[in-house]
């Protein structure tokens, strides 16, 4: 497989606590999927659970080369949990089309005051032996 790109972002969870306090579920509702909503509503302080998922999403465009805004906009990229509960990041079909369906790898890491993440792209190509 051929890397394409490295996305990488830190937030601080309490800028995400105040932006939730002033906008509320509005915010919640413009960034996250509502599978990504549910699934941080279902945490006894979701704050950091909602950090988490605005920067990998960050993490995930600029590992793209284009950011949010014209070309993939939040709900473009969910961020979902395997069997094993390890992150991914899964892209709208007409993103995925966009961009040849690349094959992405994300890290979340948060402690008590800061969310950092990264996201690694590659080529879609097959295997060959």
């Amino acid at each position: 497989m051929k890397f394409l790109g490295i996305g990488n972002d830190i937030i601080e969870i309490q800028r995400v606590r105040d932006v939730l306090k002033r906008q509320g579920k509005s915010f919640m509702k413009r960034v996250l999927t509502p599978q990504e909503e549910m699934y941080c509503l279902e945490h006894q302080d979701p704050d950091p659970h909602v950090a988490a998922r605005f920067s990998v999403k960050e993490s995930v465009v600029k590992a793209l080369g284009c950011g949010i805004g014209k070309e993939v906009r939040w709900h473009d990229i969910e961020i979902v949990r395997d069997s094993k509960g390890k992150p991914q990041a899964v892209l709208s079909e007409h993103v995925r089309k966009k961009f040849n369906h690349p094959v992405i790898h994300i890290s979340i890491s948060h402690c008590k005051n800061y969310v950092a993440t990264v996201a690694l792209i590659y080529e879609n190509t097959p295997l060959t032996f």
